[in-house]
């Protein structure tokens, strides 16, 4: 028999890939999100049940039956009011865990942030899970009180896994990535700032729903946090010049400038970033190079007119 498994926020880019790798995997799967939401890109093989995380009672009914929740929704846009965050990311996990315990729902495969690490700066030594959580912006305090939501159920008996992903791209972004590559696209020259050494944080979202799929299926990732990032190392320079040459436009090193890698939470950052205990399972990265996920990437925002 088929496992069954609930994707929240199954409209959203991430949750989108999600569900068609669970499909791909051989689950049936349950996609739910806001009744409004586009499900133009939603597969036709997923099972369409909306809900709202804001509202207690449309939760039981779309968790009963589900074997596994794979929670992906929130909102993770760090200019909304704090008050907004607090509802969809901590009241809205509340909701949803009460219900799932109550469906006696085997497990939860949750969404974190890097953003629970706050703020670090010129630190070389590899950021792993063992790093304390220290938020120092709303985002990240709304998304470590969600963890701590998640791990106060599973210490009551519903067991989970975390995901911290680090920035996602891939088909079908908005934002982002897909909005710097957007900004570059649109220069007849690509200007590359000699004095930005930040490091680009990246992982291809098809390898983020593949961890997810990964971890659901282990019983030794139960309890468990892991960062979810490729192993590119681009400083803000070096990522600006795959870009233009990915988009087939030239580079020119210029001494200063505001860099064009804005644009996201966590999009840039001072420390290096560790995906060694995910893949001390085995778990083995697609695309564990941007270089090797950006054009495909920039192919399809073409495709779909994003870049044009």
């Amino acid at each position: 028999m088929k496992r069954r498994a609930l994707v929240t926020g199954a409209c959203g880019f991430i949750g989108g890939h999600l569900v068609e790798r669970l499909l791909e995997d051989g689950w049936e799967v349950r996609a739910t999100d806001l009744p409004k939401a586009d499900r133009s890109r939603l597969s036709a093989d997923a099972a369409w049940k909306p809900a709202d995380l804001s509202r207690r009672e449309t939760m039981a009914p779309v968790v009963q039956g589900m074997d596994v929740v794979f929670h992906t929704a929130g909102v993770t846009d760090a200019s909304e009011p704090w008050e907004l965050l607090y509802e969809a990311n901590v009241l809205g996990t509340e909701y949803l865990l009460e219900a799932a315990r109550g469906a006696g729902v085997e497990r939860i495969v949750s969404w974190s942030s890097y953003g629970v690490y706050g703020k670090i700066k010129k630190d070389l030594r590899p950021l792993d899970e063992t790093r304390p959580v220290r938020p120092s912006e709303a985002l990240g305090r709304s998304m470590a009180m969600q963890d701590a939501v998640v791990w106060r159920y599973h210490e009551a008996g519903l067991p989970a896994t975390v995901l911290r992903p680090s920035m996602p791209y891939g088909p079908r972004a908005r934002g982002g990535f897909a909005g710097v590559i957007r900004r570059v696209s649109r220069l007849p020259v690509v200007p590359v700032p000699m004095n930005r050494t930040r490091r680009a944080m990246s992982v291809h979202v098809k390898d983020v729903a593949r961890a997810a799929s990964f971890v659901a299926q282990r019983q030794d990732t139960l309890g468990e946090e892991y960062n979810l990032t490729d192993d590119g190392r681009y400083t803000t320079r070096a990522f600006l010049a795959l870009l233009a040459e990915a988009l087939g436009k030239r580079s020119v090193p210029v001494p200063a400038s505001r860099s064009l890698l804005k644009g996201g939470a966590w999009l840039t950052v001072d420390f290096v970033p560790s995906n060694s205990k995910i893949k001390s399972l085995d778990f083995r990265f697609v695309f564990p190079d941007p270089r090797s996920g950006i054009p495909e990437t920039i192919e399809e925002l073409r495709r779909e007119g994003y870049l044009n």
